[in-house]
């Protein structure tokens, strides 16, 4: 058994490195501002993202960031490193869960972590240069170490906390359900889940504290910009369900049979309360930033486990089996949106890269007001404006003001879309509202379009349509119409 299960995780190795290879050159567009907030505080400017701006929290993974920063310290690139961490966390990852199951009896969970690993928006995630793999890695190595009543937990689970903000919600759910569980079989811990507590609440009241102090209010700026359209959020997890129905079904096969044996199976019950829980925050974030599952592949392999403890109902191996093929294939269901994603995004990278060049070339640091506030300010020495919420603190808390946007006055507004004859179709609403603002037309005029080698302007497309202040426009309109401007 021991050698199949190891020939499993190196097949299982080759396919995500395979998928790695695929994908190396994607990485999500919010990574970026990760990187610029861990640069600028190893360069000595504190938590801002644009130099000499007071600190706003624009970024999501404090853990994280904290971690790029150090490597950025000692001169390691920090895009780069990004990347390979991403990759070497998910790794370590799956080697947790085999090391979980090298010792049990369990007939097939045991593919839990090796099914994880293969699945293609595992990899996609990876190299994206976000907080996901130490995030996979954490919720896992909390989840096993909690189950195994070891010490190490209370080592992983305040860095949970630290590095989500919803770390702290799966943290206490983990201690709590699996204490609950333990008290109601008769075998209660007293001494170790008191410690998780604690250190819990001591990594909650040290972020909070340390947000208070450095940013004035309790949660990231990113938790008030991307909240606020749960209904919408439901979406993606439903597409989820739908897009791995026969690993869905099997996991809802596996959670009656929890039920039916009366949640003494301690492992069992706190995947499924766990996968739940996150099922709901998930559902509560914006949906354009959780696209292709971004915050549930964490609990994949809980997903998968829960799932494949149904497989026992079962007598045929060979049944078995083809429901394992069968379920396994699933996860590849989201491939061919993954790679429309990816190659989509290496598009708008080209796009980006044109605009990155134009930006340069503009004299002194000039303001820029944008939608993408990821790669083209991390390229770009200039002062940002970002008109999604996610680095603007009156965005993200007082909510979005189209003419308080224009009214910033900015030297360059960059807006997506495409040309149509003299018009502009731009795809954001946000982005519509502004140019719709009286006087921006005079004030603003065209000055070109940053897309890709060869794409065609007047068609659809996610180009960058680049807008100049007139300054003696500006200029007449303020004599004519005395206004309060924002603060810039």
């Amino acid at each position: 058994m021991s050698d199949r299960r190891f020939i499993f995780l190196i097949l299982s190795i080759i396919i995500f490195a395979t998928f790695v290879a695929l994908f190396w050159q994607y990485s999500i567009d919010d990574a970026f501002i990760t990187f610029k907030y861990a640069e600028n505080l190893a360069d000595g400017h504190g938590l801002v993202f644009n130099i000499g701006d007071k600190p706003v929290e624009g970024y999501s993974n404090f853990l994280w960031m904290l971690i790029l920063s150090a490597l950025y310290s000692l001169g390691l690139p920090t895009y780069l490193s990004a990347k390979l961490l991403g990759v070497v966390f998910i790794l370590l990852t799956t080697v947790l869960w085999y090391r979980f199951f090298r010792s049990k009896a369990s007939q097939y969970s045991w593919l839990s972590g090796m099914i994880f690993l293969v699945s293609p928006i595992t990899a996609f995630w990876a190299v994206s240069g976000l907080e996901l793999g130490l995030h996979m890695f954490l919720v896992s190595g909390a989840f096993i170490t909690v189950i195994r009543r070891s010490n190490w937990s209370f080592l992983i689970l305040p860095l949970l906390v630290l590095n989500r903000p919803e770390g702290a919600a799966v943290a206490l759910t983990l201690v709590i359900v699996s204490a609950l569980i333990d008290l109601r079989n008769g075998r209660p811990a007293k001494k170790l889940p008191v410690l998780n507590l604690t250190v819990i609440t001591a990594a909650v009241v040290f972020i909070i504290i340390f947000r208070m102090i450095v940013f004035g209010y309790p949660f990231p700026n990113t938790f008030y910009a991307k909240s606020g359209n749960s209904e919408c959020g439901f979406d993606q997890i439903f597409k989820m369900f739908l897009f791995f129905l026969p690993l869905t079904i099997l996991f809802l096969a596996g959670a009656g049979k929890v039920i039916r044996e009366k949640l003494h199976s301690r492992e069992y019950t706190v995947a499924i309360v766990l996968f739940g829980v996150q099922s709901i925050i998930s559902s509560m974030v914006n949906p354009v930033m959780n696209f292709h599952f971004r915050y549930m592949i964490p609990f994949l392999p809980l997903f998968i486990m829960v799932g494949f403890n149904a497989l026992s109902y079962f007598k045929s191996r060979h049944i078995v089996w083809i429901l394992i093929a069968v379920s396994s294939l699933s996860l590849f269901t989201p491939l061919s949106g993954v790679y429309r994603q990816f190659t989509r995004e290496l598009k708008i990278m080209d796009a980006q890269e044109d605009l990155i060049g134009w930006l340069g070339s503009m004299p002194g640091i000039a303001t820029v007001s944008l939608t993408d506030v990821g790669r083209i300010p991390y390229y770009t020495d200039k002062h940002f404006y970002d008109i999604w919420g996610l680095v603007s603190e009156n965005i993200a808390h007082n909510g979005f003001n189209p003419l308080e946007e224009y009214l910033r006055f900015p030297d360059c507004f960059i807006l997506v879309g495409h040309l149509s004859g003299n018009n502009l179709k731009l795809t954001f609403g946000k982005e519509r509202l502004i140019s719709q603002c009286r006087g921006f037309s005079k004030t603003y005029r065209f000055a070109g379009i940053s897309m890709p080698a060869g794409a065609d302007s007047t068609k659809s497309g996610y180009y960058y349509i680049r807008l100049l202040k007139d300054q003696r426009a500006v200029d007449s309109l303020l004599d004519n119409h005395p206004i309060n401007r924002p603060d810039r």
